[in-house]
């Protein structure tokens, strides 16, 4: 009979230590849970404020380079013409030097992904969202760095060895060769084109992405 209660009162012991264990581990993982909810809401605000940043980035890149448009419009027609245009032209040039750049904020989608914490979102369509999204700068970029090689490998290298600055002196052109000058603006003026294109489609995929995020914040 006492060995029969001794084992009763094991069995007993056993079973409320089992039950313990699943108790304490069913609390750990409903903490979890609250924790990697909470963690995704913050990742995910997190982006939604980067790409806004973006994307108001990308506007102004827009509006600038509407600008240079017009400017490259308006020279070309002028070089290699004997046109007196001075100071006037030489502004212009300087102006078209100048180029956009567009630096992403991607540190909350480069820490969602090299922590691994890209596993908490589980919306499929979120997820991919938000990876094409930054893909789509990938190819954007691409024509922010073919516009930027114009610049400097052809319009400034041209600026500095085919220009006499002492010609303005005299109410010239300080370009030397603007048959060539003239070429060189007509391929920054595709380029241009070309990145406003790139930039305004990156507008869009900002657009997407920032809806998708708000459906799921809300």
């Amino acid at each position: 009979m006492a060995k029969t209660s001794s084992w009763k009162y094991t069995l007993r012991e056993i079973i409320i230590v089992i039950i313990g264990i699943t108790i304490a581990f069913s609390m750990n993982k409903c903490a979890e849970s609250r924790s990697n909810t909470k963690l995704k809401e913050q990742y995910l605000t997190n982006l939604k404020s980067d790409i806004e940043a973006d994307r108001l980035q990308l506007e102004n890149n827009i509006e600038a380079i509407d600008k240079k448009i017009k400017v490259c419009e308006q020279i070309i027609p002028v070089l290699n013409t004997n046109s007196q245009q001075g100071m006037s032209l030489l502004t212009n040039v300087f102006e078209i030097v100048e180029y956009e750049n567009f630096n992403s904020k991607k540190t909350t989608y480069l820490t969602l992904v090299n922590s691994g914490d890209l596993k908490l979102i589980e919306d499929f369509e979120l997820k991919t969202a938000i990876q094409q999204h930054y893909s789509n700068y990938e190819e954007m970029a691409d024509d922010y760095i073919r516009h930027t090689s114009l610049i400097q490998d052809y319009l400034g290298n041209y600026l500095v060895n085919n220009a006499d600055y002492d010609q303005m002196n005299q109410g010239n052109s300080p370009f030397l060769d603007e048959i060539k000058l003239k070429n060189i603006v007509r391929a920054l003026l595709q380029s241009f084109v070309d990145k406003r294109t790139a930039t305004q489609e990156g507008v869009k995929s900002c657009d997407n992405v920032l809806e998708t995020l708000g459906e799921a914040l809300n």
